[in-house]
């Protein structure tokens, strides 16, 4: 079975959707091997990220994280 081309915008926004979107259209949606190891990667690279925002955000996100 051949494999349907997906198309892919070059132009994007530099936020954590474009990020996820981007490894999903490269790695496809299967689930990992162990998602709690995963989710918490997911989450730790978020955080650190975050502190990239205004502070008020960046309290946002990590409250959000549960952190």
């Amino acid at each position: 079975m051949a494999l349907q081309p997906r198309q892919i915008t070059a132009t994007h926004r530099n936020d954590p959707q474009w990020i996820i979107e981007l490894w999903l259209a490269i790695h496809g949606g299967d689930p990992a091997p162990d998602a709690r190891a995963v989710a918490k990667v997911s989450a730790d690279i978020i955080k650190a990220v975050s502190k990239h925002l205004d502070p008020a955000h960046q309290k946002a996100v990590v409250a959000a994280l549960g952190h």
